[in-house]
């Protein structure tokens, strides 16, 4: 075995062991440390395996955006009271055994799969040149299985709308900061922004694209707002359009390609490319401004700290 190999194996390692104290610590501040640790070796992970657009979501979402919600709820939030402790040694035991049960048959599924591309896979990468780009997972969401991506935009537009409604408020900007933390946004949100941009035109060609570039994106406007720089808290009617303009957008693409294709979302390869590319440009916003919409409306500094009632 050799020592990458070996690295491999202790990263796996780690990483169920992160997952299993993320969830069964009882203390907060230990479970999210536990949370973002368990992100950042996952996307390690996906890149050893070869995938690295899937890294670089895993990387910007998980230990990203789902870690700021955690730690924006364990700074804003004090726990209940404690409990008496019970004995949970038996559903403890039964957890460990499930797990196992389906660990086990993951590897026997995973082992028993042919290493040999299926016969589609192998008709799609061959007309990958029709779809106006040479990256096959940007082929893939945006020529290949289309009408899938459009709704997973839908999915994510409905959850920023929904937790918009539920917070009941606007997000209002923060106000002055200290002056080191401000200077440290002002280099970092450019810096983000400027990478993303990148990840978004290098999708058509290597890893990246909409969601990757959406979710750096979204990340800059909640280090934008949290440092209180100016034009960096999606809020109002501007920012509900602005998300919802992804889903627009491509529904717009799929009624042209219809025209002038004859197929709903079909793209002619001689315009595929630039198509494309402008989907995914105004996907990267409105990904970006829904994800910073999740954040705010969890109450990320919009006002006083709030405790949880403790039932009585």
């Amino acid at each position: 075995m050799s020592a990458l190999e070996i690295l491999d194996v202790v990263a796996v390692g780690a990483v169920v062991v992160a997952a299993l104290v993320a969830v069964l610590v009882p203390g907060r501040a230990a479970a999210t440390t536990a949370f973002l640790v368990f992100g950042i070796l996952l996307a390690v992970l996906w890149g050893r395996v070869d995938a690295p657009d899937v890294a670089i979501a895993e990387a910007a979402l998980g230990g990203g955006i789902a870690g700021a919600l955690l730690v924006d709820a364990l700074e804003r939030r004090t726990p209940p009271a404690p409990r008496p402790a019970r004995p949970r040694i038996a559903l403890l035991a039964a957890a460990i055994i499930g797990s196992g049960a389906a660990t086990a048959a993951l590897f026997a599924v995973v082992l028993d799969i042919s290493p040999q591309p299926a016969p589609v896979a192998v008709e799609a990468y061959a007309r990958i040149e029709a779809t106006g780009v040479s990256n096959p997972v940007t082929a893939v969401l945006l020529a290949y299985r289309s009408l899938d991506t459009l709704l997973e935009i839908a999915v994510l537009v409905t959850a920023a709308y929904a937790a918009g409604a539920v917070a009941g408020r606007r997000s209002t900007p923060v106000g002055r900061m200290d002056p080191i933390r401000r200077a440290l946004a002002l280099i970092l949100v450019p810096a983000v922004l400027v990478l993303a941009i990148w990840i978004l035109v290098a999708g058509s060609a290597q890893p990246g694209g909409a969601f990757q570039a959406g979710a750096l994106f979204g990340a800059a406007l909640v280090v934008g707002h949290l440092c209180g720089l100016p034009f960096t808290t999606p809020r109002g009617r501007a920012a509900f359009a602005v998300a919802g303009g992804g889903v627009a957008a491509f529904i717009l693409l799929g009624v042209i390609g219809l025209a002038t294709t004859g197929d709903w979302l079909g793209l002619d390869p001689a315009w595929a490319g630039a198509a494309i590319l402008a989907i995914e440009a105004v996907l990267a916003v409105s990904i970006g401004v829904a994800l910073s919409m999740v954040f705010l409306s969890a109450g990320a500094v919009d006002g006083a700290p709030q405790t949880e009632e403790v039932p009585a």
